[in-house]
């Protein structure tokens, strides 16, 4: 039996991986280290990824908007950039 939850984690670990943008591999490298960054586990750290990659999408997007005059200030990613936002 549990041979065969881990065997469910396993293929939900890797079907969550296969949805990244990998080509921000290395940006996600850099970041964790940049900020000392570690989790308990693969599934821990895919969910931080999947946060991760939705806060940087926003900033990029209100970025775009700001370098259009739609904001006076620009974001930029943090020590926080792996939690959720409210």
């Amino acid at each position: 039996m549990v041979g065969g939850w881990l065997l469910l984690l396993a293929l939900l670990c890797a079907t969550v991986w296969a949805q990244f943008d990998s080509t921000l591999d290395q940006h996600w490298d850099l970041w964790k280290k940049t900020y000392q960054k570690s989790y308990k586990n693969q599934a821990e750290e895919l969910g931080r990824r999947a946060l991760w990659e939705k806060n940087l999408k926003q900033i990029n997007i209100h970025n775009l908007e700001a370098s259009m005059g739609l904001h006076t200030y620009t974001m930029a990613v943090n020590h926080m950039s792996d939690l959720v936002t409210h």
